[in-house]
């Protein structure tokens, strides 16, 4: 189901499937800013990554000393998220453990998704409850994918991804499909920057980060569009005998709530 948050400025769509942006839009501009989901090229939008990002080439995770098939990226890119409830600016959607997440993730959690849109900034917030009786051990990540062009009337190569300090040569990310070539996935480990604009000199994505994310990646699978992709962290894919909890996870102790948040601005 979408449910939808408007002001002067903007409307914010949002699927309960994924609880993903089904649409980004200002009122002054006639087009859309987020990827649209088309499977000829990827059929995700904006997927939330946990509760890990990426997998071993095996599929195959080892939690609490047993082996379990996951997907890439975890579940809830394929999950029904529960409405919670809706303010004037604010959506809040939550995902609770349940018979499909334990076939592949065996704890116990509660996972909580704000929206909240400002004028023509929408700001996400996460929050990560431990319903274990004892540690919960987890990954973390967005995989939002932006339309690239974002005016229909350019080119992919008509955009770069700014930084806002020297994590690239002059701040600055030319965006071509060869670059793409050369690195399936271009990564940025402990960026000091925690903008990064997406633009074309004339419409632009400008995403905020929160510290904690420790890796900022770009992808595209030679499409229409770009994902900019922050991370906390990722896993070896071709680690593929190491029990999950004593890879480069978080661990929650019993009881304990994990925050996060990142942000971005359509311009």
């Amino acid at each position: 189901m979408i449910y939808t948050l408007e002001n002067k400025t903007a409307v914010l769509k949002v699927d309960t499937h994924a609880c993903e942006i089904a649409s980004f839009k200002r009122k002054d501009k006639d087009f859309e800013y987020m990827w649209n989901g088309d499977p000829k090229y990827w059929a995700n939008r904006n997927p939330l990554l946990f509760p890990h990002v990426s997998a071993p080439s095996s599929k195959v995770l080892n939690f609490k000393g047993e082996d379990y098939k996951v997907n890439n990226h975890g579940f809830c890119r394929k999950s029904e998220f529960e409405f919670v409830e809706q303010k004037e600016d604010e959506l809040h959607f939550r995902l609770c453990a349940n018979e499909e997440t334990l076939k592949e993730y065996p704890y116990l959690f509660e996972l909580h998704v704000r929206y909240t849109l400002k004028e023509n900034e929408v700001k996400i917030s996460y929050e990560v409850i431990n319903r274990e009786d004892g540690d919960l051990y987890f990954g973390f990540g967005q995989h939002p994918a932006f339309m690239c062009p974002i005016d229909p009337k350019k080119q992919f190569s008509d955009y770069c991804i700014r930084f806002e300090k020297e994590d690239v040569e002059n701040k600055v990310l030319p965006l071509s499909y060869e670059l793409f070539e050369q690195y399936p996935t271009y990564i940025v480990n402990d960026p000091k920057s925690r903008e990064f604009v997406l633009t074309d000199g004339e419409n632009s994505v400008r995403m905020k980060t929160d510290e904690k994310y420790k890796i900022f990646a770009v992808w595209t699978p030679h499409a229409p569009f770009v994902c900019l992709e922050p991370w906390v962290n990722t896993l070896k894919k071709e680690d593929l005998d190491t029990p999950f909890e004593k890879r480069d996870v978080i661990c929650l102790g019993k009881g304990q709530t994990y925050d996060i948040a990142y942000s971005f601005a359509i311009e």
